[in-house]
């Protein structure tokens, strides 16, 4: 079984993606180590046997990736609230790799919401297609949104929300190293961290979205 993790960038994807890869029958590759798993099964020399999960580079949800869709059996969603996403990527340092800066309002980067926002769109178009998992869902209930995801696969349960902690080399975020099991702490903190201007952009950009996903708008 060959799985595929979509998502936008500071969603979480790569904790998902460690915390799937706890489990006895899946292999699973992130960020950069992706793309020689990636190259692999699009030439048909992927595994044979066991579960193979992929999370590659969030700018492949930027084009059509339905071209490759055919290479995978499972596809699992990935969504974070766009505001605690945007700090985030602000404060990680990661908001420019691979990407200009854009025009600003209220202190907000235009460019970096557009990107959410046309990621999201790669869902949008097919939501059947996807298994939908919201990060605030995975961090304050991880047993219960993991036993979903599992089942989705069709694999045994197996407790994932506690696990060996994360090694750099495999790549992905450094934060994992820091951890051995799952925080709700990052939910939620645009509501002290962003200005009430910057979220109002949000909401006048990307509010449809927003509450397509369930975010509040305040």
């Amino acid at each position: 079984m060959r799985i595929l993790i979509g998502y936008s960038m500071r969603s979480g994807s790569t904790l998902l993606q460690h915390m799937l890869g706890q489990h006895s029958a899946v292999r699973s590759t992130s960020d950069l180590s992706s793309w020689l798993m990636l190259s692999r099964l699009l030439t048909g020399l992927g595994p044979k046997q066991g579960a193979v999960c992929v999370k590659p580079m969030d700018i492949l949800f930027l084009e059509q990736w339905r071209l490759m869709s055919r290479f995978f059996d499972r596809f699992i969603w990935l969504v974070r609230d766009p505001r605690d996403a945007y700090l985030s990527s602000i404060e990680s340092g990661y908001a420019y790799l691979l990407w200009p800066r854009g025009r600003r309002m209220s202190g907000v980067d235009l460019g970096l919401v557009d990107r959410w926002q046309r990621i999201q769109r790669q869902y949008l178009k097919a939501p059947e297609k996807w298994h939908l998992v919201r990060y605030e869902d995975l961090v304050t209930r991880p047993e219960a949104t993991m036993n979903s995801i599992l089942e989705y696969l069709e694999l045994p349960y197996e407790r994932l929300d506690r696990f060996e902690r994360f090694r750099l080399l495999n790549g992905g975020d450094y934060k994992i190293c820091q951890s051995s099991g799952v925080r709700s702490s990052s939910v939620g903190r645009y509501r002290t961290k962003m200005p009430g201007p910057q979220r109002a952009v949000f909401q006048r950009l990307i509010g449809p979205e927003m509450d397509f996903f369930g975010y509040p708008s305040v």
